[in-house]
């Protein structure tokens, strides 16, 4: 049920995502307007996220995943009754957002409570498929069918109410399985609410370190959300709805990571799985931001010589190879996810998992609510391609800097044993 109800309201949830940017392409063609509207589903973690958090470790977490699921499918309902115009949509996008707070982070407490530590990583990977699934479906299929074939928001919005009243009941049916036993450590934490997640990763540098890394990867995938419109019209050159099916392996490759992350990180240290995972992540997304330029040189080999040949209206080579770029930078993406989340559901006491699941995405919101904006402004004023360039360069930066600390602990640890 957990499953389900994760399915079919983020499968509503990426689809009306997408068709608010699309609106917004449609209505003014500006990258910093569309990135705006990123920052609009965004920002409500900060705020209601941290509220949402100390809810799900003090009410019931079934009824916050259906309010927060029944309360999304009264905003698509009333965006249908009411005049469409760019404000709606940025009105919209802020009341999804805050109203989902509520439904993803009691989702996120919930796992842990249901499911035994030694499987906490193989349910992550499970979740995250879910959610992979659900992108492919909402964006790749859902709103270009609904918006360019039939032609109509409204519909694809009544749909969504559906899918998120579907969702709602299905929460109802969650956690009626017995709690596993898990032994806690650590009492209440004391202090302000609204800080308690923030003190309990401070207390536990692994978990602190995890949530730098998801942090830092949630970061770059926003900022790289207001990029995407402009870079498929400016560089793959192709309409924006349809240019979104090439990106769409993307979701292919998180789903297949997860299946082998959940695999892998009972295996392999977290620190080799997400360094392996951020490494990927910045030779990939630099590999896409050039994809123009690496399919023509590629195309003057002879096992390459088929780029040079497709060309299908203005799908050409280099939209070709950004298809197969994507599933690997899923893949990458998936390794850091699952490794960042499996220790902070592993090492965080139960009664503060919605806290600190919270805090961390507030911490993606901040870090990521000036970039997003100045990443959108960078792209009308020099292009997309050197904005993302530089995207790649700057997580390559913070990703070895977070590193670094990892590493010199457990020497810091032998030398006060000496």
């Amino acid at each position: 049920m957990l499953s389900f109800t994760r399915f079919w309201s983020r499968v509503a949830q990426n689809a009306l995502n997408f068709a608010l940017v699309l609106l917004i392409v449609d209505e003014t063609g500006k990258a910093f307007l569309s990135s705006l509207l990123v920052l609009a589903l965004v920002v409500p973690s900060t705020v209601a996220g941290i509220i949402a958090g100390t809810a799900a470790d003090t009410f019931p977490k079934r009824i916050l995943v259906f309010l927060g699921d029944i309360t999304r499918a009264a905003v698509c309902i009333a965006f249908v009754r009411s005049d469409t115009s760019a404000a709606a949509y940025y009105l919209v996008a802020i009341a999804l957002s805050t109203f989902g707070q509520f439904a993803t982070t009691a989702e996120g407490a919930i796992l842990p409570a249901i499911v035994k530590r030694e499987d906490l990583a193989r349910a992550n990977a499970i979740s995250h498929a879910v959610g992979g699934a659900a992108q492919l479906i909402g964006l790749g299929v859902l709103t270009p069918v609904v918006l360019r074939l039939i032609d109509s928001p409204d519909a694809l919005f009544i749909i969504c109410a559906v899918l998120f009243t579907l969702a709602a009941f299905q929460a109802l049916a969650i956690g009626r399985l017995q709690k596993p036993v898990r032994a806690e450590v650590g009492g209440q934490v004391s202090g302000h609410w609204w800080s308690a997640g923030w003190r309990a990763m401070r207390a536990d540098p692994a978990v602190m370190h995890a949530a730098i890394e998801l942090t830092l990867i949630s970061t770059a995938l926003i900022i790289l959300s207001g990029l995407i419109p402009t870079f498929i019209s400016d560089v793959l050159d192709m309409p924006v709805d349809l240019g979104a099916l090439i990106l769409t392996p993307a979701a292919i490759g998180v789903v297949l990571g997860l299946r082998v992350a959940g695999f892998l990180s009972r295996r392999i240290p977290h620190a080799v799985l997400s360094t392996t995972g951020f490494l990927g992540c910045v030779i990939l997304l630099a590999a896409l931001t050039f994809t123009n330029q690496i399919a023509e040189f590629l195309g003057g080999y002879g096992m390459f010589s088929w780029l040079n040949s497709i060309s299908i209206g203005s799908f050409d080579g280099g939209g070709a190879l950004a298809m197969l770029i994507v599933a690997p930078l899923g893949f990458a993406y998936a390794l850091v996810q699952v490794a960042g989340q499996t220790v902070i559901n592993d090492r965080v006491p139960l009664h503060l998992q919605g806290r600190v699941n919270a805090t961390q995405s507030a911490m993606a919101a901040i870090a990521s609510s000036a970039p997003v904006l100045a990443a959108g402004a960078l792209a009308d004023l020099i292009g997309v391609v050197p904005v993302m360039a530089l995207l790649a360069a700057a997580i390559g930066v913070v990703a070895v800097t977070n590193v670094r600390p990892l590493r010199e602990r457990p020497a810091e640890r032998h030398a006060a044993l000496q």
